[in-house]
């Protein structure tokens, strides 16, 4: 897991800050992990993830 899938998932990142690190990171995933955390960043989007 790399470090955004592994801060969304104690949700100490907002979808916001995911995206914005996955535009930094992406050229250093595999297509497939940046796949994959798109879809873990839309499925935090929709279900309206925050910061506590």
């Amino acid at each position: 897991m790399c470090i955004i899938c592994v801060e969304l998932a104690k949700r100490a990142m907002t979808p916001a800050e995911g995206r914005r690190a996955l535009g930094e990171m992406k050229v250093k995933l595999d297509a497939a992990h940046v796949a994959e955390v798109e879809k873990k960043l839309s499925d935090a989007e929709k279900a309206g993830a925050t910061k506590p």
